[in-house]
């Protein structure tokens, strides 16, 4: 599960703090200054990194950096993987990026946020803790470096309690990569070993997930015994879309003093074809040619039998290797005959049954 999360869906979610740039890039439209040399002496200025992590800072980008981000999980089962996003958002005038991230413990996990951030651009950063790993009152911390022009380390401490009470098994949904259409089931074992002869779990609280969710009381300790089993089936539908899929099921006990468990759900739902990218855009002059290459994904080998709906100049070359592969290569062709715009749908045909192909859209323009 850890390793599918560095991989989709920041821990319970960086370069040395030896040095901290006191100046960042300006706020405003203009061209910033280079950071000056860090002093001899750390800095005891907040790092302006952290103002990234701020849920208001792109409405009031004049607010001071805090010293620390913080995030609390609260009382958690113990075995629980807490997850939680922040929206990072680029309040400057030049390009920003996540380059290194620095743990303070094995409990904690992140989604690497790869993509770089242009100015007023926002992203996500998945941090992840643990629970499993520890037991009772447990806060550690993020050191999350942006750069590469400016650099400033931003500080996340993430805080949890996990309870001796109650646990998870496992602490999490991980479904991983699965081809679309596909049905998959994955259980949760919650044990409450308290001494209320009375515990239960009384409901789940519905949401608008692509999987289905049931709750079975599985074990009790009795009248004179306190102890309780329950087991949550996650079943992903068949109809679920392509994409990530990121979500927490909550659920509610009759606990006053901790009614809430919350379970992560994670994965990713893989369409029978994927194409990268999804349209080709193609200019060329009459008498000349353009080419673009696009890529066909599948979960599963497959092979390119055929290609639909070409002309106006438009051609298409199938891969030229006959192998079934989980990756293919077309290239998608321009020649203009006469100037103007050109708009085709190609639709992508392969070996294996039952899956529709894919489409393709073309837009071309032919200039003199």
């Amino acid at each position: 599960m850890k390793r599918v999360l560095r991989s989709i869906t920041v821990s319970a979610i960086g370069l040395s703090l030896t040095t901290v740039s006191l100046a960042g890039p300006t706020a405003k439209p203009a061209s910033p200054t280079p950071a000056p040399a860090a002093a001899a002496q750390p800095s005891t200025q907040a790092p302006w990194a952290n103002k990234f992590f701020l849920p208001d800072i792109a409405n009031n980008r004049e607010q001071a950096a805090p010293a620390l981000i913080t995030h609390n999980f609260g009382e958690v089962p113990h075995g629980t993987l807490c997850v939680h996003k922040f929206t990072v958002t680029n309040i400057y005038d030049v390009p920003m990026q996540i380059t290194d991230v620095r743990l303070t413990c094995s409990c904690l996990d992140y989604v690497p946020m790869t993509k770089e951030l242009a100015p007023n651009e926002t992203g996500e950063f998945t941090v992840t803790m643990n629970s499993a790993k520890f037991v009772g009152q447990n806060s550690q911390t993020f050191y999350v470096t942006f750069g590469p022009k400016f650099v400033s380390t931003a500080a996340i401490r993430v805080s949890a309690t996990s309870r001796t009470d109650v646990s998870l098994t496992p602490g999490a949904i991980g479904f991983g990569t699965v081809p679309q259409g596909t049905r998959l089931n994955q259980s949760v074992q919650i044990k409450y070993s308290g001494r209320t002869r009375d515990w239960k779990v009384t409901e789940v609280v519905q949401g608008n997930w692509p999987f289905e969710v049931k709750l079975s009381e599985v074990g009790r300790g009795g009248p004179l015994r306190g102890g309780a089993e329950y087991q949550v089936d996650v079943t992903l539908s068949v109809r679920a879309a392509p994409g990530p899929i990121s979500e927490q099921i909550t659920l509610k006990t009759n606990d006053p003093t901790n009614p809430l468990i919350q379970i992560g759900v994670t994965g990713t739902v893989v369409a029978p074809l994927e194409l990268a990218p999804g349209k080709a855009r193609l200019e060329a002059k009459v008498g000349e040619s353009a080419s673009q290459r696009i890529l066909v994904r599948a979960a599963k080998p497959f092979k390119i039998v055929g290609v639909d709906g070409a002309g106006d100049g438009i051609t298409v070359d199938l891969p030229a290797a006959p192998a079934a592969l989980p990756v293919q290569v077309l290239v998608v062709k321009f020649a203009p005959k006469t100037a103007g715009a050109v708009a085709r749908q190609l639709r992508i045909r392969t070996d294996q049954p039952g899956e529709g192909g894919a489409l393709l859209p073309v837009e071309a323009e032919g200039t003199k």
